[in-house]
């Protein structure tokens, strides 16, 4: 019996240790088919953005900026997603003003939202980007590692270019509470190391689905670096020839569309 006990006892020390590590706004409604929701792993020191909205129109949320302040302070972070043109995902900084925010004028590309999936089906496009909790630029904000609500100003276009709103904008409060992760990221339990890098990185899975899992790395500006399929629960990458920096590891199903990143570090 004191052995099941310290099993059970131990299995939830576990979930909530996952849990701890894990927090969410869930999914915030902001307008008619536009919604988003911001993930936070604070053992990846990621941020995983989620925003779904029409595709014919340009995108846009600010967060940490309360309802009834205009447009933020000067500076304030906004990220604004452009379908036309081959679709861009772009870091931008409100005005203080009603003039356009502008793009981030800081030159590292390692602060900018790293753009890993776009698709658009049925006149909807979903938009999945990912960058670090705190990028210590003082014109991105820092997302809370903690339950506590999160304002968010919201936006979009009539049309794909980048311009004035035209009315279409407005401001919610999301909560962020505790998360236990998303389902497929439990049934891999992803783990990489060493964080950071400098010769070889490994790749551990719990558990192996469709046979293969496809295998994706981008660097921080969004161009892919590797793509590979993952066959066993343990694997292993080079990335002795690679330029230091940031770059995101993507994890993902063909079979149940799912995936999961980690972000990771090359010295």
């Amino acid at each position: 019996m004191k052995k099941k006990i310290t099993f059970l006892s131990l299995v939830f020390m576990t979930s909530v240790l996952i849990a701890q590590n894990n927090w969410t706004t869930g999914t915030v409604n902001l307008d008619t088919d536009y919604n988003v929701k911001f993930d936070i792993d604070i053992s990846a020191d990621t941020v995983t953005m989620t925003m779904v909205g029409p595709d014919n129109v340009w995108l846009g949320v600010a967060p940490g900026i309360m309802t009834g302040l205009g447009m933020g302070n000067a500076d304030d972070e906004a990220i604004t997603y452009n379908a036309n043109g081959g679709a861009s995902l772009e870091d931008r900084n409100m005005p203080a003003g009603t003039s356009l925010p502008n793009l981030d004028n800081n030159a590292s590309p390692a602060d900018e939202w790293t753009l890993v999936s776009n698709v658009a089906s049925g006149g909807i496009v979903r938009v999945i980007a990912t960058r670090a909790i705190d990028t210590g630029d003082a014109e991105d904000f820092v997302f809370p590692t903690s339950a506590q609500p999160l304002p968010i100003l919201w936006a979009h276009g009539i049309g794909t270019n980048f311009e004035w709103h035209r009315g279409n904008r407005g401001g919610v409060v999301a909560n962020i509470v505790l998360s236990n992760g998303t389902e497929f990221e439990l049934q891999t339990g992803l783990s990489i190391y060493p964080n950071p890098a400098q010769d070889n990185l490994n790749i551990n899975i719990s558990k192996l689905m469709d046979n293969s899992l496809n295998l994706e790395v981008y660097d921080v500006i969004g161009n892919k670096i590797l793509e590979d399929n993952i066959t066993s629960l343990s694997s292993q990458i080079s990335v002795s020839e690679w330029n230091s920096g940031v770059y995101i590891l993507k994890l993902s199903s063909k079979k149940t569309k799912s995936f999961v990143t980690k972000r990771f570090v090359k010295l």
